[in-house]
């Protein structure tokens, strides 16, 4: 089944690697594109590499201290405070440290995790191991999970199907569960899960086949469709502006019903797209569509969200190229990217850019020094992962870490497969003490629909009209179809 809920951020991050900092030939981004397009057929074979093991060592003292175990403030007038860091201090006072299952013993658990690490596109979600690499190590300078020493084991699939459903298979009877996998190849994997419901399995599903197993958990929940809340901002703060927007998106698998989940959402609060393109996988000039923009239809707002960071800077360049007036604004949630700023080259040019997350601003200082957990996600992954940038798949994955914890550290003495997916059906409103928008992990039907608002100043992003750590919960999460 070609799949659908591929989000943009992805897709498009397989073209041309943005996220993990690479820039790929036009050959080679043919062929990442032909990969994501025909993903899911079941024809391929497993090339990956064997399981391995992060994690294993305690690290070094924690980055803030240990885990506390407060609750949270709520917001008010529509935004969502932050959630209290989950837990309290880690080791066997917490009473969960002598039970037994697959992947534990009474001191120790062994998590899972199938990321595609090499394929079409080297290295492309590398970050999703590294965060989980991180979390462990956080928790064993911790004392481990109750007591439990906890060790990921990891396994590349290679952007393929049968190394997905091959990879998944052969963990499963060795790990407790699943906790951060990343992969363009999850719905092969998730033949395995539906069919042996006992397994637990926590990751941002990426095909709808992945979304459905009920074992399956996740902190990006929802079916095909988007929020109204940014969009009906920009239509109040904006006004008529809204009614003159141009866009462009990629033709590309996922891309394509994404984008019109976006304009869906958008539509419904008065935007109006005076012009909108898919545009080739390959495509890397643009000027001519601004030119027939800007000077044709005389565009007020462009809007990109089915692209990626590095090919939104290159529209930007265009703007200016194509004779695009200053006071066009430009929208832009998927430039939240570390390396946008650079790639533009001009920060000129992307002064007062506007776009919103739902998630924080997670790679920002200032944002860590509001938000603890974050800072704890910063430095831990830094220690974990010298050298290597901060991404979000590994912000997925630490999350996906910190949910695991939480129903973990619920079921108690009694901790076991069945009791932990028990626990994990009775979260609400998870935000990993505010570091990703407020979701129900078991929700198939809703979707996310928090969100922060942010703007690009001297180079730089920060909130703007936001709680200071919170989310902005106005709108509804509105489904594509119905």
């Amino acid at each position: 089944m070609r799949r659908v809920r591929v989000t943009a951020l992805v897709l498009l991050a397989v073209l041309t690697a943005a996220a993990c900092g690479a820039r790929l030939s036009p050959e080679l981004r043919k062929q990442a594109a032909t990969a994501a397009l025909s993903a899911g057929s079941g024809n391929g074979t497993n090339t990956g590499t064997g399981p391995g093991n992060l994690g294993s060592t305690a690290g070094p003292g924690a980055l803030g201290g240990p885990i506390g175990g407060s609750g949270g403030t709520q917001g008010s007038n529509g935004t969502s405070g932050t959630q209290g860091t989950q837990g309290g201090a880690q080791g066997a006072a917490s009473g969960c440290n002598g039970a037994t299952d697959v992947g534990m013993t009474s001191n120790s658990v062994v998590l899972g995790n199938v990321s595609s690490t090499s394929g079409p596109v080297s290295g492309l979600f590398e970050g999703a191991p590294e965060g989980a690499q991180a979390f462990a190590a956080f928790l064993n300078s911790q004392g481990g999970l109750c007591g439990h020493n906890v060790r990921v084991q990891f396994a590349d699939d290679s952007t393929n199907c049968q190394g997905n459903q091959n990879a998944t298979e052969e963990l499963a009877s060795k790990v407790f569960a699943f906790v951060g996998s990343f992969s363009l190849e999850d719905g092969c994997g998730a033949k395995y899960l539906n069919a042996h419901t006992n397994v637990p399995d926590i990751h941002v599903a990426l095909a709808p086949e992945a979304d459905s197993p009920p074992n399956h958990f996740d902190i990006e929940t929802g079916a095909l469709g988007y929020a109204t809340g940014p969009f009906a901002y920009y239509a109040k703060k904006l006004g008529s502006a809204v009614q003159s927007v141009g866009t462009l998106y990629a033709n590309v698998g996922g891309a394509v019903p994404k984008q019109k989940a976006f304009e869906h959402a958008a539509q419904s609060v008065g935007w109006k797209f005076v012009y909108s393109r898919a545009t080739d996988a390959t495509e890397t000039d643009w000027v001519g569509d601004f030119v027939t923009m800007c000077q044709r239809d005389k565009i007020k707002i462009f809007f990109t969200g089915a692209e990626n960071a590095q090919y939104a800077a290159k529209m930007v360049n265009d703007e200016r190229q194509a004779g695009c007036p200053s006071s066009l604004i430009n929208i832009i949630p998927i430039a939240y990217d570390q390396a946008f700023v650079a790639d533009v080259g001009n920060t000129s040019a992307i002064e007062n850019l506007l776009g919103w997350n739902e998630y924080s601003l997670f790679f920002n200082a200032d944002e860590a020094a509001k938000i603890p957990e974050l800072k704890l996600l910063q430095g831990w992954f830094a220690k974990a992962n010298p050298g290597k940038p901060l991404n979000l798949y590994a912000l997925f994955a630490w999350a996906s870490g910190r949910l695991f914890q939480q129903a973990f550290q619920a079921a108690g003495a009694h901790v076991n497969r069945a009791s932990l997916m028990e626990q994990l059906r009775k979260v609400n409103q998870f935000t990993a003490s505010g570091i990703v928008a407020p979701m129900t992990p078991s929700d198939k039907k809703g979707g996310v629909k928090c969100y922060i608002l942010w703007q690009v100043h001297g180079g730089k992003f920060s909130r703007v009209d936001d709680p200071a750590t919170g989310y902005r919960c106005d709108g509804q999460f509105l489904p594509l179809n119905g």
